[in-house]
């Protein structure tokens, strides 16, 4: 399909076909120079032809013109090609024959000969000749070919001519096989229903409703064809989907042999539903996301750290349509996938609900010795390092510690000693899965020390608890001191006589 209508469109080009107007109600009969008598006869364009190979000259077709006009009867219009040309008649020359081919179609052929053969009243001028129009459809690629009568090999004309297609603006709402109608719609999100109403729909023809996915070219249908008969076209009808999804759309067309089909799609804006489709297969450690909708996306793995960021873990898959998979991938709420098209990047995490995770690492202390514990469901490698955080709540590896790499049967706990100092510096763990091709590495801070040392996340808690309770505790003092000062200042401005009412109003 692509080959052909790329095919189309070079011979659009090197033709330069003109498809800007079109002509209606025009005169569609065929018609010679004044004073001649043309008699016109069709031929079969499948009779043989022999050329003859005589000196002639080759501008005999001159001014050929091709044009499409719409032939009309009241409201009902056809689509015809019309073709004149000026002959210039030399020789023994008494006619042409203009042939119309397309393929897989029978030509349309005539002979058009000029007045009474041996008179020569023809002879040496140049007749100009309109001939009988041929009909056409909407797209067809049209041969066109003239010679003469007879034939001479070195004065044949030949052309190639596109007829417009029914998206040209001067037939699609004149030639029946063109007319679509038209879709109105409403959404009522709140049920998944679409209210649809027909407009400009042909005359007295029964019409079809449906929902499909549109993919490229194809639209699949989903759900149930409704047909509408010509007299409830008035009506509005109801169509039920399961997903808003972008490439949802509503199909119409009339009910007859290759009609032409509208759709309009309510949701194609609608990106955030595609991103759903995400599984994953515990035993084979596989992460799919399958589109429901083609649409051109790079997806990769990234790793969340709590904010709006996701660092990226290796390289991203680009599809348009098709189902992109991860391999040797370890779940776990952190691990997130990043999809980005040319309208905007969303991620989702699917592990972030839920217990999807196949190790946990936990800190333990006995006999004040600091220990990290692993336990996992699978046998897995991991790689473990003690490091420090900073004030900016990153963790950075303390000088002299090495990447140490542990491997660990199923449930079987295994654990790691911290060093003796590990209460006197505030350090955590950084443990990540290494027997995997995407994993994230996780930080455990929750050392069990008496001293001061504390996971950064929880020193930013308890100071967002305490600054704006110490704030309400000094304006509460504040106010309490300034009270007391007011009440002394009073005291000593009163008279004598005002502190005996005072205290017989005490009393």
């Amino acid at each position: 399909m692509k080959y052909l209508q790329l095919l189309l469109l070079l011979i659009l080009q090197s033709h330069k076909v003109h498809m800007d107007s079109i002509e209606r109600n025009q005169d569609c009969a065929w018609s010679c120079s004044e004073g001649l008598q043309c008699k016109p006869r069709a031929y079969s364009p499948l009779s043989a032809f022999h050329c003859r190979n005589q000196a002639v000259s080759s501008g005999v077709f001159n001014n050929v013109t091709l044009s499409n006009v719409l032939a009309c009867e009241g409201r009902k219009c056809s689509l015809q090609l019309r073709i004149a040309a000026s002959v210039n008649v030399t020789g023994d020359i008494r006619g042409v024959s203009v042939c119309a081919d397309s393929a897989g179609m029978i030509g349309h052929c005539q002979i058009y000969t000029f007045g009474p053969v041996g008179k020569g009243k023809a002879t040496g001028k140049q007749v100009d000749v309109q001939f009988k129009c041929v009909p056409v459809r909407p797209g067809q690629l049209v041969f066109v070919t003239l010679k003469t009568i007879p034939g001479y090999c070195k004065a044949i004309w030949t052309q190639r001519h596109l007829v417009p297609e029914c998206s040209h603006e001067g037939i699609r709402d004149e030639i029946t096989e063109c007319i679509t109608g038209k879709l109105a719609y409403t959404v009522n999100k709140a049920r998944n229903m679409l209210t649809v109403k027909v407009t400009d729909a042909p005359e007295n023809t029964d019409y079809n409703l449906r929902l499909c996915h549109k993919r490229n070219v194809i639209c699949a249908g989903e759900g149930a064809q409704r047909t509408i008969k010509p007299q409830y076209l008035e009506s509005s009808i109801t169509l039920h989907y399961a997903k808003p999804l972008p490439c949802l759309c509503i199909e119409g067309w009339p009910a007859r042999v290759d009609a032409r089909r509208v759709q309009v799609c309510p949701f194609k804006n609608n990106f955030e539903e595609l991103w759903s489709g995400i599984t994953y297969d515990l035993n084979k450690e596989e992460l799919i996301w399958e589109p429901l909708c083609p649409v051109k996306v790079s997806v990769s793995l990234c790793h969340a750290d709590g904010g709006k960021s996701c660092q990226d873990l290796g390289n991203a898959f680009y599809s348009e349509g098709q189902k992109v998979m991860f391999s040797s991938v370890d779940p776990h709420p952190m691990l997130c996938t990043k999809f980005t098209t040319e309208v905007g990047e969303w991620i989702k995490c699917p592990f972030a609900k839920g217990n999807f995770s196949v190790w946990t690492a936990k800190i333990t202390s006995k006999d004040g010795q600091q220990s990290a514990e692993i336990s996992t469901w699978v046998k897995a490698s991991f790689s473990i390092s003690v490091c420090e955080m900073n004030p900016s709540s990153q963790c950075k590896q303390i000088e002299g510690n090495q990447f140490q790499t542990l491997s660990v049967d199923k449930m079987k706990p295994t654990v790691f000693n911290l060093p003796k100092s590990a209460c006197e510096v505030c350090v955590c763990i950084k443990v990540q899965r290494v027997d995997v091709r995407f994993s994230v590495p996780v930080l455990q801070c929750d050392l069990q020390c008496s001293s001061w040392c504390h996971a950064p996340e929880r020193s930013q808690d308890i100071e967002k608890v305490l600054f704006p309770a110490l704030i309400i505790l000094t304006g509460i003092l504040a106010a309490v001191l300034f009270g007391r000062m007011t009440i002394k200042d009073g005291d000593k401005r009163r008279t004598p006589w005002t502190k005996l009412r005072c205290l017989r109003m005490n009393q």
